[in-house]
């Protein structure tokens, strides 16, 4: 009979593995809760097991090695030192405590060393979890629209209502999770039985749906763009352009079906083709299920306008705010432009880099470019697919977000990178 996993380790150590592998797959369902406290509890469980695992000359090793690991905890300790020069200390506290998985999934996968096989079913399980709760979400949305007789409930944030998530976020969990089946079937191709390879690709059709269905330009664009240039090159090199060319044909086309059937994400990608703009403008921000009006900000130009700002607070601050600082500064630039509109929402950079930036200068954006620039090169270097596509993932969507501002983006992206980057930097104890 077999066990779940072969190995020749101490019952001790088999034990800590086992524990280690719960607590990552209680952090990787938790991440999809509406409360953090089953993630905060989740966090608890997996330092515990670490403490008790002991071996910390051997983990101090492992963190010495991993300069991955040591700039995102300098990059907390940046955030840390912006809580002493920021004008609102209890903000920047709070502020604080939200940056706290900069510093302990760092500390925590970077040093511990797990079983690959358990990192990857922990990343399995976060893609059909993913997929298992979208689906809930999409038969309570149903009910939702049945009740308001507005078909418009059924996209964006509205879709993911019943988990308090903004759809920007989910969108980011949904890509990441095609892209883990994505990897798992082409890993498998060979070995898996046909009923998983169908299970696997109708989970990877209806999670395109739901994504089409969050109306999330940017994530939308970015999975299309991975998976066309990634079956496009595999075609290429394994000489299978003939197959390759057809699924990227069948892509096309469910998506031109989607556009069909369900126009109110299209016209989020139409309301871009103004970019011009006028900081005195108080028309408020056009969305797809009202009307289409030029006159209205929309996604491209509200950006470009808080960036502007955004720079020039850096501009008088190199250093940086402080970290409780950055959206009472950003208002006070958006009143010296007359920008009204978000002077009264308190819109923060939208734009990772630019909000780190403000908040803790220069210097912490050149480490943030770091921790993400050094590990897609690693992953580059290591030829791990998946671990590349998902720091593209990051990397863009921190052009137009700011990711690491909400425990939603945060814990997501931290946890995750630690994950993948643990895998294809740790040999398995088998």
């Amino acid at each position: 009979m077999k066990t779940f996993l072969t190995r020749a380790v101490p019952p001790k150590q088999d034990l800590i593995q086992k524990a280690y592998f719960i607590s990552l797959l209680l952090l990787s369902v938790s991440i999809f809760s509406p409360k953090l406290a089953p993630t905060n509890l989740a966090v608890m469980v997996l330092g515990l097991v670490w403490v008790v695992d002991g071996k910390f000359v051997d983990k101090y090793k492992r963190l010495k090695k991993n300069p991955v690991a040591l700039a995102f905890k300098a990059l907390f300790v940046l955030y840390f030192i912006g809580v002493f020069y920021t004008d609102e200390t209890q903000m920047g506290f709070k502020s604080l405590e939200t940056k706290a998985p900069l510093l302990l999934f760092p500390l925590i996968l970077g040093s511990a060393s797990i079983e690959r096989e358990y990192l990857r079913k922990t990343l399995l399980t976060f893609a059909y979890v993913c997929a298992g709760l979208s689906l809930v979400a999409l038969i309570y949305q149903s009910f939702v629209v049945l009740e308001k007789n507005d078909f418009n409930y059924f996209f964006s944030d509205g879709l993911v209502s019943i988990m308090d998530k903004r759809a920007v976020f989910y969108a980011m969990y949904v890509v990441f999770s095609i892209l883990i089946l994505v990897d798992d079937l082409w890993k498998n191709l060979g070995k898996s039985s046909s009923k998983k390879k169908v299970l696997t690709i109708s989970t990877i059709i209806f999670l395109l749906l739901f994504l089409f269905l969050l109306a999330t330009r940017a994530s939308l664009a970015i999975v299309l763009v991975m998976l066309v240039t990634s079956l496009v090159v595999v075609g290429i090199r394994y000489g299978k352009l003939k197959y390759a060319l057809p699924i990227v044909a069948a892509l096309m086309v469910f998506l031109m079906g989607l556009a069909v059937l369900f126009p109110q994400t299209v016209a989020r990608f139409k309301s871009l083709r103004n970019i011009s703009y006028d900081f005195t403008n108080t028309e408020g921000t056009y969305h797809f299920s009202g009307e289409d009006s030029d006159s209205k900000w929309n996604g491209v130009n509200l950006r470009l306008a808080k960036w502007v700002c955004a720079i020039d607070v850096i501009s008088e601050n190199p250093l940086g705010v402080g970290t409780g600082d950055v959206k009472n500064e950003m208002v006070e630039a958006y009143k010296k432009r007359n920008f009204a509109y978000a002077a009264e929402n308190r819109f923060d950079p939208h734009n990772q880099y630019l909000d780190t930036a403000v908040a803790i200068g220069i210097s912490g954006l050149i480490v943030l470019l770091f921790c993400y620039f050094y590990a897609l090169f690693e992953a580059i270097r290591r030829k791990s697919w998946l671990t590349s596509m998902f720091l593209i993932l990051v990397i863009t969507c921190s052009i137009t977000e700011s990711t690491l501002s909400s425990a939603q983006g945060i814990i997501f992206i931290s946890f995750m990178l630690f994950i993948l980057l643990s895998r294809v930097t740790t040999r398995n104890l088998i």
